[in-house]
């Protein structure tokens, strides 16, 4: 949320209290942070010092190598079955001084530690690696359990009890998996509501979920190859689950791909990129802030009397994280490698690019996109050779398959930049250091060429049958309102600033259901924003294309409100136009406003600017409820998540 466009008093009180630099490195050392006692089995510590991103040696760890996970292909034939476990553990994340030395913690003076949650492993987990028409079967366990076995009773980080799904009711350890980007039967979606805990003899939670502490979904793969990606989607605590580090790669392939000789085996290589903030202590850092009453001005307190918290309207970390290390470096051969992109990050987009160190962006040295979420582009689309506009932009959950060429850098070392706005695209200055987030992995192309490098980079990586006209057409929106709470910093604020909450259709989650595409129809879906973020919207189910996009008139559109949907006038829509009236042809057009090459194809995320629209057209060919919701976690919990339902013919 940019700060500029609040209104003076907001501002002057956001301005007092601290809260919009959550997590940057100018935040105040008194801001409430989220973090573990090592040992306590997950008990939220909230007296942490940060630890100063600026003091972190970068460039010092190689980056881990996300291993594949190896099938069972014989209990049920036709079929790959997985077992994947959510569990708790210590995480190395590369943290250490310049000099290589390690943190030490300020209280017990032994080196820093950082406890974390992953599929199967301390961080993140294994690639689950799925083939076009092969059925998988994956059954999910809830094992977040303590050093004795014992299931966890409370979060990493403070939970806050007053947002949709996660009241006193529900336990605070509870999970549920996303294929994200997966054309899926509904029962297997990973719906929020359908939760289940960490205790194997739990009663059904009477919303969906399962019995017990696991879950079997079936994944039919019934879509061409892309990279998806799988995480937690529990109502109400999704992006603390995530941020703990329960999110893994799902690579589908196909023969269609296989025929391309890309870059394959070990110069195929996935990247997570997410930002964390840390405490003095090695522990995560995710800001939280005090909730107060919007009515009685005084402070919220839980059911034992003791404070409440909530998060802040973003959560941004002041370090980036690469496949759970700070700043790592990769070596490479000078030859072509493929990268699988991924913005894991809970608010923070990705604008990047690449420099030779020192130098910078250099002729040749740049990022070729040849796929999306949902599959190949039908053209690959030279892109990160220099900084702003000439980046690769990704947004929260959006994924980017790339071909990066190291055979003219031999003996260089490449550093892959960022430079987007925190929130995006104007954002706090609090939230951007080039120093810290601005970088993000380092490429040292010094191993020595094993072989001749036979890979191709296709100019036509896949082509696009489009789909039909739509069958019908509607207007959804997205709208910026205030809840009932207040966050409040004690030591600094004046008074309380209210909570933002975002919406879909000026609604709830709970509210009835507004979408209810007919089986086997196409829609197109006019998406408006009529708030001052730009806003990764996903929808669960299907992949769609980006029509168009463009700016709208204000005072043509009606905003949804109290059930009835928004309506806008006509020529309200204004294609290809950005909001001060300049056309691609234009200098200076702001190309967030027409559809870029890079999202031609399908995709299942897109980004919806400020003042805007987009226009998106899909197939809805499976029935039930699935979501839609806007991709910046702390979005998507505040609110801004729907249902919508396939409906019979």
């Amino acid at each position: 949320m940019t700060l500029s466009t609040r209104a003076l008093p907001l501002l002057l009180a956001a301005a007092a209290v601290g809260l919009w630099g959550c997590g940057g490195s100018s935040a105040p050392a008194t801001t409430t942070q989220g973090g573990t006692v090592a040992g306590d089995g997950g008990t939220p510590r909230l007296d942490q010092r940060p630890l100063d991103p600026e003091a972190i040696g970068q460039f010092l760890v190689p980056l881990p190598i996300i291993p594949v996970r190896q099938p069972d292909t014989t209990t049920t034939p036709g079929s790959d079955r997985y077992v994947v476990t959510a569990v708790q553990g210590v995480h190395d994340f590369g943290l250490r001084r310049f000099d290589g030395s390690a943190f030490l913690d300020p209280v017990t003076g032994k080196p820093v530690k950082t406890t974390s949650w992953g599929y199967d492993t301390s961080y993140l987990g294994p690639t689950i690696e799925a083939r076009s028409g092969r059925p998988v079967v994956v059954t999910y366990v809830n094992g977040l359990v303590d050093a004795a076995g014992a299931p966890l009773a409370h979060h990493l980080f403070p939970v806050d009890h007053t947002i949709d799904g996660a009241g006193w009711d529900v336990p605070e350890i509870r999970l549920v998996p996303h294929l994200h980007g997966g054309h899926v039967a509904a029962e297997f979606d990973g719906n929020p509501l359908f939760w289940f805990s960490n205790d194997p003899k739990a009663a059904a939670n009477g919303m969906g979920g399962p019995a017990g502490d696991r879950v079997q979904y079936t994944y039919d793969n019934s879509q061409e190859a892309a990279t998806l990606w799988f995480h937690d989607h529990a109502m109400g605590v999704t992006r603390l689950n995530v941020y703990a580090g329960l999110a893994s790669y799902y690579l589908l392939r196909d023969d269609a791909e296989a025929a391309l000789g890309l870059p394959s085996g070990a110069y195929e290589v996935p990247l997570v990129l997410q930002d964390k903030s840390f405490n003095d202590d090695g522990s995560l850092s995710y800001a939280s802030y005090p909730l107060y009453s919007t009515y009685t001005h005084g402070p919220l307190l839980d059911p034992k009397g003791n404070p409440m918290y909530s998060s802040g309207p973003e959560t941004y970390g002041n370090t980036v994280v690469v496949n759970g290390v700070v700043w790592p470096y990769l070596e490479v051969e000078p030859r072509k490698y493929r990268f699988r992109l991924l913005n894991g990050a809970d608010s923070r987009f990705f604008n990047l690019w690449l420099e030779v160190a020192g130098q910078g962006p250099q002729p040749g040295l740049q990022l070729v996109q040849i796929g999306a979420e949902s599959g190949l582009l039908p053209a690959a689309v030279p892109l990160g050779d220099g900084p702003d506009d000439r980046g690769l932009l990704l947004a929260n959950g959006e994924r980017a398959d790339v071909i990066i060429d190291f055979s003219g850098f031999a003996g260089k070392t490449i550093v892959l930049r960022n430079d987007a706005a925190a929130p995006y695209p104007m954002g706090d200055p609090a939230n951007f250091n080039a120093n810290t987030v601005g970088k993000v992995m380092q490429f040292r192309v010094t191993k020595p060429l094993a072989g001749a490098d036979t890979s191709a980079v296709p100019a036509a990586p896949r082509a696009h049958a489009p789909l039909p006209e739509p069958d019908g057409t509607r207007i959804v929106d997205l709208q910026e309102l205030s809840d009932v709470y207040d966050l409040y910093d004690p030591t600094q604020a004046p008074s309380a600033i209210p909570r933002h909450e975002l919406r879909l259709n000026g609604l709830r989650f709970m509210d009835p259901i507004t979408e209810l595409p007919r089986l086997g129809t196409v829609e197109d879906w006019y998406i408006v924003n009529t708030t001052v973020d730009m806003h990764p919207i996903h929808l669960h189910l299907v992949a769609y294309e980006v029509v168009e996009k463009g700016a709208f008139d204000p005072l043509a559109y009606r905003p949804a409100a109290g059930g009835d949907m928004g309506v806008m006038a006509p020529n309200g829509f204004q294609k290809d136009t950005d909001p001060e009236g300049k056309h691609p042809a234009d200098p200076g057009f702001d190309a967030a406003y027409a559809v870029a090459p890079t999202e031609a194809g399908l995709k299942d995320t897109v980004r919806v600017p400020p003042g805007g629209y987009v226009r998106i057209r899909a197939r809805f060919d499976r029935k039930g409820v699935y979501m839609w919701h806007c991709h910046i976690l702390a979005h998507e919990e505040h609110s801004m998540m729907r249902p919508f339902e396939v409906v019979a013919p």
